[in-house]
Formats: structure tokens, C-alpha cells, sequence
């Protein structure tokens, strides 16, 4: 199966995820210290709701900046 979260999720969550992971390599391009994404936060998707949630990890000592600018993307994409 070539695309998972469209056959779980749909199309219109597959090209948002897919915007959603290019946006964030781009902050990542940008960003000067470490940033590992995987570690970071993690996404909920919920489909009854029709919803996206990210959990920043309480653990991890997160830069404001960086945070926001990863809230603001999916905001941004999921509106």
C-alpha cells in the first residue's frame, strides 16, 4: 500500500500530514540548535472529531520559538 494515512485517514488528512511534514522540515532547515522531531512531540489524530493534537514532551527542555512556530503550522494546516 503506497499511502497508509490516506487509506486509514483520507485524502484530505494525507496532503495535510504531507504539508504539515514539509513545513516542519522547513523550521527545521531554519533552526540553529537541535531539533529532533521525534522527540519532541507527538501527533493525535482523532477522526471522529476530525481532529489534530500535538503533545509536547513535558521532559524536554523545548525553546519557546521553536514550539511556536511548530503550533503554528498546524494551525495553519488544520484550521
Amino acid at each position: 500500500m503506497e499511502n497508509i494515512s490516506e487509506f486509514l485517514y483520507g485524502k484530505d488528512y494525507s496532503d495535510k500530514l504531507d504539508k504539515f511534514n514539509k513545513a516542519i522540515d522547513q523550521i527545521h532547515a531554519e533552526y540553529e540548535g537541535e531539533f529532533d522531531t521525534s522527540g519532541y512531540f507527538t501527533m493525535q489524530t482523532h477522526n471522529q472529531k476530525g481532529e489534530v493534537k500535538l503533545d509536547f514532551d513535558q521532559d524536554k527542555n523545548i525553546p519557546a520559538e521553536l514550539k511556536e512556530n511548530v503550533l503554528k503550522a498546524l494551525k495553519e494546516i488544520w484550521k
